[in-house]
């Protein structure tokens, strides 16, 4: 199937996930923990960065070792509520309501596996920046390159540590990648549809904001909307990549098809 065709997959793919996310709003829930949780950390680690600037502009070693800490973190917090995402999001396909602290114990349930995965995706981060920051050319090239192939390697390994919990840290990036290779036109292009979908929702708040602006002069209206837009326009984006995440993966490893996914042909994934 050529690139046109994929592409409606894809599209297809997030009309699907809208509706599931219409049927469980909960679902939004996941991503808007993580993204305050992750906040919170990053607000005192630059904090205590802050206070450390000298140190950290005198000993480049310190400076990545403050790099790891917020890599590993940041991923950990990500990973840790994606992994409660994506449980909950089997659950609704299913037919089951979902529920907030179920997904949170089925995420803590494999806490071992996510923490080691953060661990190696830091490091991994930290190796990249710091080939990035190389003054060679062909050194930068292969960083993006390096990124590029890692990314997809690791692109299933959430749905995979949470949804198959007795598998190994290793089998965890062997199954993530073979699933990619089953479904890589729709693992990749299928998540341009929720960045239309959030590029849509803040135009919309920059509008009205733009339209507050001119009639009451008002920035601080205007900034609260614009925020407030764009806040949700992240939630969404990031609820509905989970949700396509996991039928992806669903139907890859169990070859069953959500039922609000009707729209999608599953059964050409990898043609």
């Amino acid at each position: 199937m050529g690139l046109f065709g994929r592409l409606k997959r894809g599209l297809a793919l997030t009309k699907d996930s809208i509706i599931v996310l219409r049927h469980n709003p909960t679902l939004m829930t996941f991503p808007l923990v993580a993204g305050a949780s992750g906040i919170v950390f990053l607000a005192l680690l630059l904090g205590g960065a802050y206070g450390m600037v000298d140190t950290i502009e005198g000993n480049e070693t310190v400076g990545y070792v403050v790099l790891f800490v917020a890599y590993l973190v940041t991923t950990f917090i990500s990973s840790f509520f994606t992994a409660g995402l994506v449980y909950e999001t089997r659950q609704a396909f299913d037919g089951k309501p979902t529920n907030f602290r179920r997904g949170l114990n089925a995420a803590w349930g494999v806490k071992g596996k996510l923490l080691v995965w953060s661990v190696i995706a830091a490091t991994i981060g930290v190796v990249i920046r710091a080939i990035e920051s190389s003054d060679s050319r062909v050194a930068r090239i292969f960083a993006w390159v390096f990124s590029a192939a890692w990314s997809i390697l690791t692109f299933f390994v959430v749905p995979v540590a949470v949804l198959e919990p007795d598998e190994s840290v290793r089998s965890m990036f062997t199954t993530s990648g073979r699933t990619f290779r089953q479904t890589w036109g729709e693992s990749a292009i299928g998540m341009i549809g929720p960045g239309l979908i959030a590029f849509a929702v803040f135009a919309v708040g920059a509008v009205a904001a733009f339209g507050i602006f001119t009639g009451t002069g008002s920035v601080l209206v205007a900034g609260a909307i614009v925020g407030l837009f764009l806040v949700v326009a992240i939630l969404l984006s990031a609820t509905i990549k989970g949700i396509i995440k996991t039928s992806l993966y669903v139907y890859a490893t169990e070859g069953k098809r959500p039922s609000e996914f009707g729209d999608t042909d599953f059964q050409s994934l990898n043609s």
